[in-house]
């Protein structure tokens, strides 16, 4: 008795079903797209805002606010670097990379930097409409410097939860930061 060979072999079953997928989403792609481009659509988005429905336009920055978004700006820099370094310093801590000493050695100098920061900042001529945005930078500056304070603190007794409630400290800084940058330097983008 001979048996006939099948037909077909699974391989070309499966390459078949793929190039029929394929052939369909790109089906489905070329109708999508035609709908888009189709001017009833298009004006029906244009009249409801489109992607922009619901979202107002941020006013540009005044002259004076500007000045103080630039003067504050090389300030914001050093302290997102000292703070990403903060936090790794808790991190190699954590990792067992560094002991409790080398956190001190490593987190003092920070405490300086926010301290000098939050001293710099507040000697900035400060327009009347960013009152509360640079009250609540110079209050995360203080919440940074406070943190490291915090931190250090591992170095004399061996207590991690100095680091947790610097890592709070540290949260609601950054939390804090970026809702002023989201005002002066939205997508933390330099000012002009």
């Amino acid at each position: 008795m001979s048996r006939n060979p099948p037909r077909f072999h699974f391989k070309q079953i499966a390459i078949g079903c793929l190039l029929v997928c394929l052939g369909a989403v790109a089906t489905l792609a070329v109708v999508r797209e035609g709908r888009r481009a189709s001017p009833s659509i298009v004006s029906a988005e244009a009249a409801a805002g489109g992607a922009y429905a619901g979202h107002q336009e941020r006013p540009a920055l005044s002259a004076e606010e500007e000045a103080y978004a630039a003067a504050l700006w090389p300030i914001h820099e050093r302290i997102k670097t000292s703070a990403v370094q903060m936090t790794f310093t808790g991190m190699s801590y954590k990792m067992k990379d560094i002991d409790q000493m080398a956190i001190k050695q490593r987190v003092a100098p920070l405490t300086k930097v926010f301290r000098d920061a939050r001293s710099q900042a507040s000697q900035l001529q400060v327009p009347a409409s960013l009152q509360k945005q640079h009250d609540l930078y110079l209050a995360a500056l203080k919440l940074y410097e406070d943190a490291s304070v915090e931190m250090a603190k591992i170095a004399r007794d061996g207590d991690e939860k100095h680091l947790v409630d610097a890592q709070k400290m540290s949260y609601a800084a950054s939390e804090d930061s970026l809702r002023v940058g989201d005002v002066l330097w939205p997508g933390e983008y330099k000012p002009n």
